[in-house]
């Protein structure tokens, strides 16, 4: 534990750092350094910020980051919620945070396939880009993979990979926290895919699914 808890301090003092130095929040500078990862480990073809966070048909809808046009990343599209904690301590989270969490990233997923939310939505804005290449893209997508990104410490059980499907596409649920970018920075150790089994954790999946599989 001794050593989970001066990686954060480096973490948080690098940001803390590079905030004074550029003027960059720790959110944005929390945002680049670790979606750098993903890319270099090939979790991510790139790492698009949106940081959006509203509200359509009375559900939250939230998105931090896009990796990339799925149509160029072998169908594949990746979206990224971002959970940056400014404590000295490392802060935990459990299943049911993850769970919210990604309820909200899929909310904006299933939202971008609206035409009356795409419309709600500022033009040229960075979110009204990522529903539109969404929406764009759907019929080329085949697979989604929701992105936790945080430096909390995950403290819910983990099991086998958890398959979710919005109109026949899985989807997969991916969370990268503390532990998991420590062991990659001191040894590249992240093969093992941190997915939380949220049907054994609470009795099913992400209620979010199956809504989310009306069309336009």
């Amino acid at each position: 534990m001794d050593q989970l808890n001066n990686f954060h301090d480096a973490v948080l003092k690098e940001l803390i750092q590079e905030n004074a130095d550029s003027g960059v929040s720790l959110d944005e500078a929390f945002f680049e350094r670790m979606t750098g990862l993903l890319e270099y480990e090939g979790e991510i073809a790139t790492s698009d910020r949106i940081g959006f966070s509203g509200q359509n048909s009375g559900k939250t809808v939230r998105i931090d980051g896009m990796g990339g046009d799925p149509r160029e990343s072998d169908g594949v599209l990746s979206v990224i919620i971002c959970d940056f904690y400014e404590d000295r301590d490392p802060v935990k989270i459990n299943a049911q945070a993850a769970k919210k969490a990604f309820s909200h990233l899929i909310n904006f997923v299933a939202a971008s396939r609206r035409t009356a939310f795409r419309d709600e939505l500022i033009d040229g804005s960075s979110e009204a880009g990522a529903a539109k290449a969404i929406s764009s893209a759907w019929s080329s997508i085949v697979k989604i993979k929701l992105i936790l990104v945080t430096n909390a410490i995950y403290s819910a059980r983990t099991d086998a990979v958890l398959a979710g499907n919005i109109t026949d596409i899985p989807v997969t649920y991916n969370i990268w926290d503390l532990n998991r970018f420590q062991r990659y920075e001191t040894s590249g150790q992240t093969r093992e895919k941190l997915e939380v089994n949220f049907k054994d954790d609470f009795g099913a999946s992400i209620p979010a699914l199956a809504a989310s599989s009306t069309g336009v």
